[in-house]
Formats: C-alpha cells, structure tokens, sequence
C-alpha cells in the first residue's frame, strides 16, 4: 500500500487552507523568526526574558518578543505530535515568518550522548505519517543549511557546545522497539523525537526555512528506557539556546 493511501495526494491542492483559516484575523506584521518551544519552561523564560506579547489566531500560545526588535516570535502548548505541528508551519507560513526553528526534548540513541547534550539536526528519518503528505514518501527530509548554520552560529556564541546528526521522527514512541534502536544506532541516527520531519517538510514544502536543535533528555541505547538523570538540564540549554537565536536575530536585522 502507498503512503498516503492516495499516492499523488501530496502533490494535489488542497480545499481547506491555512489562509482560508486565518483571514479576516487581526495580527501584527509577521517577525521573520519563529522559534518552537514545546517544553513550557523554555516558553516561559521567553516570554519573560524577551517581554513576549500575545498573538491571538493560532493553536497554543504564540508570542512576538518585544526584547528581539520585533525579529522573533515563539510558540508553546500545543500538544505533541508531527500534525498540530504542520498545521502550525502552514499558519505561521501565511502569516509571514520565513525561518522556523525547533528547540525541543528528544531521546538519545547513541551510547556517548548524555542529558542535556545538544544535537543540531541535519536529516530526519520520517517515521512518522504528516510529512508524506507534503512530499514524496522518501526515507529522510533535510533541514534548510542556511537556517541550520545560523542555529550553529548562535550556540557557538552562546559557548553551548553541540553535535549534529540525524533523528528519528516516529509518531509512535511507546513502539521505539530494541530492533528499531539498534537499527537507527547502525545507521548513525543520534535520537528519536515525534515532530522535526514534518517541520522539516511542511516547511520545505511552504518555501520556508526550519532547523531543529535537539537536547537529549532520556535514553535507549543501552537497549533499557533510562529517565534523564538531570531532568532540569535539557530545557536549561535549550534556554540558553534561545537567548542566543534572539541576540543572532536582532543582530543580522541591524
């Protein structure tokens, strides 16, 4: 069977729109930075650190930070999953942003990595059912290099230390199997998360650039599920991540 069931559905244009949905909404002009901050405690210090607005008209919470001259705006408390995620990237594409950068949790599958190390994304494995839907059924989708090498630039100003690598985007995590883990670990796949293929096509697929740094919270490759032994840590890097995408931004807009 293809996926999806309809082979060229990809492709075929749609009756339902991210702009049908939004026009007629009041917003401010678009910021051309939109960083994703599913952890609530980095959406949090955002808001807080870069005195963030609400921006009424989307799923979850989104705000434009008044601290970032109007550069970056980030969004929080959607849910989980790869489709609240292209829906997002559809709506933010309409409403003008051009970069779109995720800063989320993911588990680590290789036996070096640690809580809280950071993994900036080159490929995803697209284990996970929205991003065939914008693209053909491919194993893998790229994030954009320009984006990515702005990411790097930024956490390399931040004396945030990284790797990069490929991940693994699987709608279903209560089936990351032993035989799976050891089949990505061969492969060089560096963690497992839910949402970054379907950033990485849907936005690929609206023209718009997205990157994804990932902070490793749990592990798998011992072949046993280990919690984060610093469970606070993840999300404390991905903060500092954050503060040093906005400095980028306000900087490349002077």
């Amino acid at each position: 069977m293809s996926f999806p069931n309809y082979p060229s559905n990809f492709d075929s244009p749609p009756l339902l729109t991210a702009a049908a949905q939004l026009r007629g909404k009041r917003r401010p002009p678009a910021p051309p930075w939109l960083i994703f901050c599913p952890q609530a405690s980095v959406l949090r210090h955002a808001v807080k650190q870069w005195r963030g607005q609400r921006v009424p008209g989307f799923f979850g919470e989104t705000y434009l930070l008044d601290r970032s001259e109007q550069q970056v705006a980030v969004a929080g408390g959607f849910g989980v999953g790869a489709p609240v995620v292209g829906v997002l990237v559809e709506m933010f594409a309409v409403w003008g942003v051009a970069r779109l950068v995720w800063l989320g949790i993911a588990g680590g599958l290789q036996p070096e990595l640690r809580t809280g190390d950071l993994v900036l994304v080159e490929t995803a494995v697209r284990d996970e059912g929205t991003s065939h839907h914008y693209l053909p059924s491919e194993p893998t989708v790229a994030a954009s290099p320009r984006l990515t090498e702005s990411v790097a630039q930024a956490i390399t100003q931040a004396n945030l230390p990284y790797q990069t690598g490929a991940t693994w985007s699987t709608d279903a995590p209560y089936r990351e199997t032993a035989v799976a883990v050891r089949h990505y670990q061969q492969l060089g796949v560096q963690t497992v998360e839910m949402e970054v293929a379907a950033l990485f096509a849907v936005a690929h697929y609206c023209q718009k650039e997205a990157a994804a740094l990932l902070a490793v919270s749990d592990l798998l490759a011992g072949g046993v599920w280990q919690q984060a032994t610093s469970p606070h840590l993840p999300e404390q890097r991905l903060a500092q991540a954050l503060d040093g995408l906005v400095r980028l931004a306000r900087e490349q807009a002077r």
